[in-house]
């Protein structure tokens, strides 16, 4: 990775060259892979400054924008363009001017929860603009519901759709905040091999959302558990924030399991027991990303010795 991150920040038109050929390659399969052509401008720009960065960016755009322009027209796919790759760059920016990964993170988790209000203000409630969906979204509704039915899960492909509708903001908001992040981690992780093994490493381990995001969280569960109560339903621009927010909480908690790992508390078969409850059970390691906000657990076993070369 050292010798292609060299060759690839030496001149301009390689990080153009790269960050096309990434774009093109991540449209076989968004949305899961778009962090990966916002990484090479990051990169770009930790590496060898803003000029080449931005030519990297308009070459990480053009894919999209050629793909999606028949269906969203010109405008349409040069603005999805933008929201895919932006806040990435953004952060990008601010990582290259504080170089403190910590404080881009809170940074892109407070965006993330401010953006998932504003979308409640200024365009509603989502399956209120969303329904009815699409005819050409059927058939997936279709699969998913007889994909539920088939786990003993009674469905219909309208309830899917209105389920998937009312969850819309806060999960598209929660996989840019999580793509913008999985893109700085790649670009940093690049950027030490370089310059300085071991960096993203230190970064990582080190991330902690901080006392007034884990407040904010707090009041939004208060806020969404009065609402219940009062109402019988949860309020929905507080369910979306303490979700964007505990998207953020998840990687909080991957990064202490990194931190006990390397003091040598933990073990390698727990840290994959971490990833894998990360997808099978969420909200245990939520819980645990959030308590370390009081708890310290880094702190606490900040005596073991750290593993060597780490």
């Amino acid at each position: 990775m050292q010798k292609f991150a060299e060759w690839l920040t030496a001149r301009p038109a390689r990080g153009f060259l790269t960050a096309t050929a990434s774009s093109a390659l991540s449209l076989l399969a968004l949305p899961v892979a778009a962090w990966l052509p916002a990484a090479v401008p990051v990169l770009v720009l930790l590496a060898a400054g803003p000029r080449p960065a931005a030519l990297a960016a308009v070459g990480a755009a053009l894919p999209v924008a050629w793909a999606f322009s028949p269906v969203l027209g010109a405008v349409g796919a040069l603005s999805l363009a933008a929201v895919v790759l932006g806040p990435a760059y953004l952060a990008g920016v601010l990582l290259n001017r504080s170089r403190s990964l910590n404080l881009v993170f809170q940074v892109a988790a407070l965006s993330a929860a401010a953006l998932v209000l504003v979308l409640h203000v200024t365009i509603g409630h989502p399956s209120t603009v969303l329904l009815p969906l699409p005819e050409a979204m059927r058939p997936m509704l279709e699969e998913a519901a007889a994909a539920l039915v088939a786990m003993g899960v009674p469905s219909t492909p309208e309830q899917v759709g209105v389920a998937a509708a009312r969850v819309a903001w806060a999960t598209s908001t929660s996989l840019l905040l999580l793509h913008t992040m999985l893109a700085l981690f790649l670009a940093l992780w690049a950027f030490g091999t370089v310059r300085e093994p071991g960096l993203f490493g230190r970064q990582f381990r080190a991330l902690r959302l901080g006392n007034f995001v884990a407040w904010i969280a707090l009041a939004a569960l208060a806020v969404n558990l009065a609402a219940k109560l009062a109402t019988g339903r949860p309020w929905q621009p507080a369910e979306d924030v303490l979700f964007v927010l505990a998207s953020a909480f998840l990687l909080q908690a991957l990064a202490v399991a990194h931190a006990l790992r390397n003091a040598q508390v933990l073990g390698t078969a727990p840290l994959v027991l971490c990833y894998v409850a990360a997808v099978l059970l969420p909200m245990a390691l939520v819980g645990v990303g959030l308590a370390d906000t009081w708890m310290r657990f880094r702190e606490r076993f900040g005596g073991a010795r750290p593993r060597a070369g780490a």
